[in-house]
This record gives C-alpha cells, sequence and structure tokens, in this order.
C-alpha cells in the first residue's frame, strides 16, 4: 500500500513539473520587448529633422582652363528627415585670377599678326589691321585678338538639389575634442552664367567692319550674291574675302547655360546650432569657352551651339551653417519615472526621499507548494522509516 502511494506521489510530481516547465509565462507574455515603440538610436540627437539650415559661404572654382574664379554666396536647406531634405545655393564670382595657361597665350603664344603700316597689305588684308603674316600661314591658331574677343569666364551659378545623408556620428580628435559630424551628398538642377571676359577686345571681323562674320548663307541684298566674310566698300580691298574671319570666325558664347549640378559636402558641429560646411560642387553644362570653331563637319568654318561641349564646373566652399530652431531634439520616447530626481522625491508622500518608487519591480520567483510536498515525500529520512517499516 505505501509503495503504490510511493509511486502516485512521484508519478504526479513528474506531471506537475512537467506542466509547470512546459506553461508559458503569463507574466512574460504581457511585458513588452525592451526596443518595443522605441526609436532605433534612444537619446540621438536629431541636428537636421524639420530644421533649416542657412550657410554664408567663399570658395574657388577648381576646374575652368582659363580664369578661376573666387565665389561668394550662400545656401539655404531644409531637411524633411534626419536624412533628407531640399536646398537651393547660389554664388557668384567676385575675384577672377587668370591662369597659367591664359598668361602664356596672352605673352606670345598666339600669332599677333597685325600688318604694318605703309606697307602692301595681302588679298583681303588692310595696312594697320589684324593680318596673318606669311610666317603664321602654317600656324592653325586663331589671332590673339579673335581669341580674346571670343573667351567667356564664369560669372555666377545656382543650384536646386535633393540632399541625402547617409553618414553621420560623433568625432574625436585628440583624445579631448568631440563633434558631431555628417557627410551629405546631393543631386540636382544647376545654372550657370557666362559673360566675355575681355567685352572691350574687338575680333577681326569688328575691326574691319565686316556685316555678315556669321551666316556663311548670307547673301547681299543689293547683289544677290554671297556676303559671306567679304571686307566692306570704303577699303581698298573691298568684295574680298577676308581670310581670318572665313577660317577662323569668333564669337562669343555668353549667356545662361542649365546642367545637371551634384556634389559632396561635410558638417563639423560646433554647437548645436552652428556648424562648419565644407562642400565639393560639380554643375555641368555645355559651353564653347573659346568661342571658335570646334567641329570639322561644317562645309565652311562657322561657330554655332554645335561647337558646345560639355564642361565641368568644380567649385569647393567652405562656409558656416546656422541651424533654425536652433534647439535640436532628440529621440527620446519619455522620461521613465524610476529615474526621479532626490530633490523631485523629497516633495511626494514618500518619507524616505533618497528611495525614488520605482514603476515596475522585477520578478520573484515563487515556488509551486505541490513541488514543495513531494520533495518532503521523497526526503532521505522518509525512505529510511518506509524500508524499516517493510522489514
Amino acid at each position: 500500500m505505501r509503495n503504490t502511494t510511493k509511486f502516485s506521489l512521484v508519478a504526479s510530481s513528474l506531471v506537475v513539473a512537467c506542466t509547470v516547465a512546459l506553461a508559458p509565462s503569463q507574466a512574460h507574455a504581457k511585458k513588452p520587448g525592451v526596443l518595443e515603440k522605441k526609436p532605433i538610436v534612444e537619446n540621438k540627437i536629431e541636428l537636421r529633422k524639420l530644421r533649416f539650415q542657412v550657410t554664408p559661404r567663399a570658395g574657388i572654382t577648381l576646374s575652368q582652363p582659363y580664369v578661376h574664379q573666387g565665389l561668394a554666396g550662400a545656401e539655404l536647406r531644409f531637411d524633411f528627415l534626419d536624412f533628407l531634405g531640399v536646398r537651393v545655393t547660389g554664388a557668384y564670382a567676385v575675384l577672377g585670377v587668370e591662369s597659367a595657361v591664359l598668361d602664356d597665350l596672352n605673352g606670345g603664344s598666339l600669332p599677333v599678326g597685325l600688318a604694318v603700316e605703309g606697307t602692301a597689305a595681302p588679298e583681303g588684308c588692310e595696312p594697320g589691321l589684324p593680318c596673318r603674316q606669311g610666317s603664321d600661314q602654317d600656324n592653325p591658331a586663331a589671332l590673339l585678338g579673335d581669341f580674346r574677343a571670343g573667351l567667356t569666364e564664369l560669372r555666377w551659378q545656382a543650384s536646386a538639389d535633393v540632399t541625402f545623408t547617409p553618414l553621420a556620428g560623433k568625432l574625436g580628435m585628440f583624445s579631448s575634442i568631440f563633434t558631431e559630424y555628417d557627410l551629405y551628398l546631393f543631386g540636382g538642377l544647376g545654372v550657370t552664367a557666362w559673360e566675355r571676359r575681355y567685352p572691350t577686345a574687338p575680333s577681326t571681323s569688328e575691326l574691319y567692319g565686316i556685316e555678315n562674320s556669321t551666316d556663311p548663307d548670307g547673301v547681299d541684298p543689293n547683289t544677290g550674291e554671297s556676303n559671306y566674310c567679304e571686307l566692306p566698300a570704303g577699303l581698298g580691298n573691298a568684295g574680298t574675302t577676308n581670310n581670318e574671319c572665313l577660317l577662323h570666325p569668333v564669337k562669343a558664347d555668353d549667356g545662361i547655360r542649365v546642367g545637371p549640378s551634384f556634389g559632396a559636402g561635410l558638417h563639423l558641429f560646433m554647437t548645436d546650432w552652428m556648424s562648419m560646411n565644407l562642400e565639393v560642387q560639380d554643375i555641368m553644362v555645355k559651353q564653347n569657352i573659346v568661342g571658335l570653331n570646334a567641329t570639322v563637319e561644317d562645309p565652311l568654318p562657322v561657330v554655332n551651339k554645335a561647337d558646345r561641349v560639355w564642361t565641368h564646373n568644380v567649385s569647393t566652399t567652405i562656409g558656416l551653417t546656422f541651424y533654425l530652431p536652433p534647439r535640436a531634439k532628440r529621440t527620446f520616447v519619455g522620461r521613465p519615472t524610476n529615474t526621479m530626481p532626490v530633490s523631485a522625491a523629497a516633495s511626494t508622500n514618500n518619507p524616505d526621499p533618497t528611495e525614488a518608487p520605482l514603476t515596475e519591480e522585477a520578478p520573484v520567483a515563487e515556488t509551486d507548494p505541490e513541488i514543495d510536498d513531494t520533495e518532503e515525500v521523497l526526503s532521505d529520512d522518509d525512505d529510511e522509516l518506509e524500508l524499516s517499516d517493510d522489514e
């Protein structure tokens, strides 16, 4: 009888233990996860989201072959998210510095072609006016005056872009200086404006007073014959064709050009409302900087839109970015009540002001009374008593 009772108690205890072990914990099932309803990074400062950026800046152009420009401009930007925004920029050329290439061209690398006063001028030329000399007949370059008449330079540029900030974090220098930073990319539509570098420099056609120096199909309304590059009446060789106008036409390609804008930049934050900005931007446009013929398909050399080529207008700028509103937000869901300061706890009914109330207590392991009773039955002392009774 006692053996049967002992076996029954052992079996029931095993069943209870398995049930307790396999049954899901109601407390754990209802308890929310640690990251539930929280941002990926908690207490992260959002330096860009829903903030305006105003950046006065200065810079220089890097890819202009003839005239490098010093730029002064500004940027206005607004970020919808901490990593996505839009912006508009503008910069004006305030200082032009001629490159070494342009210095060489102005210094004698191009033929000058001035006819000497009082000497017989070649056909199509006039004494005292630009004319290619015999020693320069095999030189394919334009005369210096024509090159200067057609040369253009960047005057201003602007862009409207979408910005993307894939990298942001904290930067430490020398183990003592720490700052926030971000790296951003942008792309959009750019605009550039071009003006003549030497606005008062006349071309050969202008010096000779040639009426038609741009249209090879043009005709004289009086005679009905082609008057392309013909010397006007009043000159010694009137009616003849000027070779410089015919073989080296020039037309300054000034005006506004539109093209893609793209680049990258860096912000180094000094405070939540101010940072230092470094940026590199490229605006690609089709432009004929020298205003000369650059194609060989034309039956006669002529300057038109076909002579434009894609030109990179790379610039680098440095500036100070100011953020509005000046106070940045943080990705914090809510202040936990168990972090109540001591002064706040003293104002409550808690008798000990140094002990702030906790919002959640750690679960305490509870023992099952049935398992405890079973363990008593299965104790070593009871086994010895049962064996003595059997004996």
